[in-house]
């Protein structure tokens, strides 16, 4: 019987089929842990400019600005923005507004509406008729 030291072709050839197999999972596992990555950067992104854009969007109807648009300076030139506000009912509630706010620039532009209360904005009735009352009351 002839007995040599060292491991046969067919040895090495399953050794290495199996590296390779082991590597090409490990490269797939990579690709994906990267794209994940991204996505979750590109979300944590559309989610800050958004809420920069509801900030900026308060800030103006707050101040009296029906609709607007903007940008997000230099750092993100690609993205901008856009709002609208409406009265919701006011003979009903005043200064309650709704404002629709949509941030352009990534593969779909994103839409948030809601609400906010102007407590400057009263029923333009109202102070005569708190007046009005006040007087009846002193009349008495």
């Amino acid at each position: 019987m002839n007995r040599r030291d060292g491991f046969t072709l067919i040895e090495v050839v399953v050794a290495l089929a199996i590296l390779g197999t082991g590597l090409v999972m490990l490269m797939e596992t990579q690709f994906a842990t990267l794209v994940m990555f991204d996505d979750a950067q590109t979300q944590v992104t559309e989610r800050m400019l958004l809420e920069w854009a509801i900030g900026e969007a308060e800030r103006d109807a707050m101040t009296g600005s029906d609709s607007g648009d903007g940008d997000f300076g230099a750092r993100y030139p690609d993205y901008s923005y856009s709002y609208s506000a409406t009265q919701v009912r006011p003979e009903e509630v005043p200064g309650l507004l709704e404002i629709a706010v949509t941030v352009q620039g990534f593969e779909d532009s994103i839409e948030m509406t809601f609400f906010a209360y102007d407590g400057n904005q009263s029923d333009p009735g109202a102070d005569t008729k708190i007046n009005e009352t006040r007087s009846k009351s002193k009349s008495r």
